[in-house]
């Protein structure tokens, strides 16, 4: 392979590296030295490997980092590949190298052949977006840091450790919510999923608002300061209000183009007094919470967020159904607009940070919520009781999580270059995706805007107050609705999915439940039903219980539904380290067998929703009223752990 196309493949995860790379000239403070075992990179005259033996120094240094298990290694320092070949010949972990210093990458990168799971990025935030994309929940990562290239750079390489770390936290925060969540977003997920048959989803509504300006209205403090600039908005803009902003706008009069709602507790009491709600149509989350998916929106527009392996069976639906827009329901509205094909794409409310105490903007069901600050930088959390509320109505989804009433709080620049706000953990995760997102709407040609006018800066979006974002269209009357709420309407005549297609897919996954559910059952009888007659299986009954392994775990990972459902009971099992032949397919089955009479019943109903959608009928209620029943597992069923109910953080 050429330096040039190992250049690309090494940046393919850093596409704006790779362009700084190629815009760079002639190489002038790092060279090429000669060493008896191969070349090496040196930096203003400083070796970055041994003159000696790099080879062997790179061997040793690998060989005292403990990679067993690794899934995941971030490398500090590329220098001329030396390490790198060395930790790709003793594992089979992805490796993620930071190298900031893209001339010694350039030279680096022609001293040998680099291991094809290899990625390099360029800057401390890049490390942390494509390591937190890359983790997962069972994932095991290393860093490993090469001093000498260290030393060229310290500040930066500070930078990167420090982003690195926040990724692993925030990859934790998520596999936590996804232990926590995951069953209840996948009974939600099995309930609402005949809408996606009954509405037109993302796939269908592609580009459908090509160059009109979406406003995105989040329920951050500053909203209130927007309120009339967004009044004289409608008419010229599409506007998105997440579901807790809706009730601020509701309160003053004004009527969002759409809402948008992705939680999967019971927020439904927010909502069901806006005095628009039968006006306005709503993007739900498949996996929100179904008291959402009753409410009398003008229409109940499907959306499947990338929390959780669901969003990869809408995939399979149609891989336009796939969202990516993480835990924040702004993040998730910003997707949408992007998917319809809205330019510019405007944040309202986003503050992304505490202002004078307050959260939240008045009229929201959370106005009362107040963070104090403490000398020990932690903000005590008062005026919970809206929280408290929805966390009461929503026990069975929320696994008994309570928010916490204490957050730790950092600074970071303000909105338009003004002071340091107070920020959190979460916030500052929600801003990265912005920040992420930014990129890809820059490389489409959408403008990214922020006119939230407070609150968090947020790096790729121009600060930009809202009247001068987005000025009154040619021929529309400020405040005047009704020219968008036609195209809109118009939009929402496009087909829903095709019923069919989902009904043969569900019952393909309910398929591959039960066959799993028989691979289970056979290597419980290949062990005896013995915990520990794996130990002392003959040759052949060893060679077929691997076949029985390699076929499970084939057939989990190609069903997404299948896969969510034993989620929990097997992370349940590592967390206590108890993952054994017995006990990983004990845990199996219980949840399997049920899976497989809810995607039965959920077949039957898409069906009916697509009837009652082409006889005009109230597809919701003919839907929920189909039942299939559930055929309880044989009683010859081998013993099977004790259910988990509920994901523990």
């Amino acid at each position: 392979m050429s330096p040039t196309a190992a250049l690309a493949q090494l940046l393919a995860d850093d596409p704006d590296g790779l362009e700084r790379l190629q815009a760079l000239g002639a190489p002038r403070h790092a060279t090429t030295v000669d060493t008896p075992h191969g070349p090496i990179v040196a930096v203003d005259g400083r070796k970055l490997h041994s003159g000696r033996d790099p080879v062997n120094e790179a061997r040793r240094f690998v060989r005292e980092l403990d990679l067993a298990d690794a899934n995941v290694v971030v490398l500090f320092g590329f220098g001329s590949g030396h390490v790198v070949r060395a930790i790709a010949a003793r594992c089979t972990a992805d490796i993620l190298v930071f190298e900031p210093d893209l001339e010694v990458l350039a030279v680096g990168v022609g001293h040998g052949r680099v291991d094809p799971r290899t990625r390099v990025v360029t800057t401390p935030s890049r490390l942390g977006e494509v390591l937190y994309a890359r983790l997962r929940g069972s994932d095991r990562g290393l860093l490993a840091t090469w001093t000498p290239s260290v030393r060229t750079a310290p500040t930066l390489y500070d930078a990167a450790k420090r982003a690195a770390a926040q990724a692993v936290d925030r990859a934790s925060l998520r596999h936590r919510t996804a232990r926590i969540r995951g069953p209840g977003w996948l009974r939600h997920y099995l309930e609402n999923l005949p809408g996606l048959a009954a509405e037109p989803g993302l796939a269908s509504l592609e580009h459908g608002l090509r160059g009109v300006p979406a406003i995105i209205v989040a329920a951050g403090p500053s909203l209130d300061d927007n309120l009339e600039d967004l009044r004289r908005a409608a008419g010229s803009a599409f506007i998105l209000a997440v579901n807790t902003a809706a009730t601020a706008l509701g309160r003053a009069g004004i009527r969002p183009s759409a809402v948008v709602a992705i939680e999967s507790l019971d927020v439904s009491s927010q909502l069901a007094a806006l005095p628009f709600l039968r006006e306005v149509p709503a993007f739900l989350e498949l996996t929100g919470h179904p008291e959402l998916w009753k409410l009398p929106f003008a229409r109940r527009l499907p959306i499947s967020v990338d929390t959780n392996a669901c969003s990869v069976f809408s995939a399979q639906v149609d891989p336009k159904h796939h969202l990516s827009a993480g835990f924040c329901v702004a993040n998730a509205a910003v997707a949408i607009a992007y998917a319809l094909g809205c330019d510019p794409i405007v944040l309202v409310g986003s503050d992304l940070a505490y202002k004078d105490e307050r959260v939240y903007a008045s009229g929201t069901a959370f106005a009362d919520m107040r963070a104090t600050v403490g000398a020990d930088g932690n903000a005590a959390l008062t005026g919970l009781a809206g929280k408290r509320a929805i966390e009461g109505a929503s026990r069975a989804a929320s696994g008994g999580v309570h928010m916490p009433d204490v957050a730790r709080t950092m600074t970071a620049p303000g909105w338009g270059g003004g002071p340091s706000v107070t920020t959190t953990r979460d916030f500052t995760m929600f801003r990265d995706w912005y920040t992420s997102a930014a990129k890809t709407l820059r490389a489409a040609g959408v403008r990214a805007i922020n006119a939230t006018e407070g609150g968090l800066h947020i790096d790729g979006w121009d600060d930009m107050p809202l009247r001068a974002a987005v000025p009154p269209a040619d021929g529309v009357t400020p405040g005047d609705d009704a020219p968008m709420r036609a195209r809109v309407e118009a939009l929402l005549a496009r087909p829903p999915s095709s019923a069919t297609r989902i009904a043969a897919l569900l019952d393909a996954e309910r398929s591959q439940a039960l066959t799993i559910v028989e691979l289970a059952r056979e290597a419980h009888r290949q062990i005896a039903d013995d915990p520990d007659g794996d130990l002392a299986l003959d040759d052949a009954a060893a060679t077929r219980l691997a076949e029985i392994n390699r076929e499970a775990g084939t057939r989990l990972k190609s069903s997404p539904l299948c896969a969510e459902a034993v989620f929990a009971p097997i992370e349940d099992l590592r967390a206590r380290g108890r993952v054994t032949t017995y006990g990983f397919y004990a845990a199996l089955v219980e949840p399997l067998c049920e899976l497989a009479s809810q995607l039965a019943r959920t077949s039957q109903r898409v069906l009916a929703t697509a009837e009652c959608v082409a006889a005009s009928v109230d597809a919701e209620d003919v839907s929920r009223a189909v039942t299939l029943p559930c055929s309880p597992p044989p009683t010859s069923s081998p013993p099977v752990l004790p259910p988990v109910s509920q994901r523990v953080a």
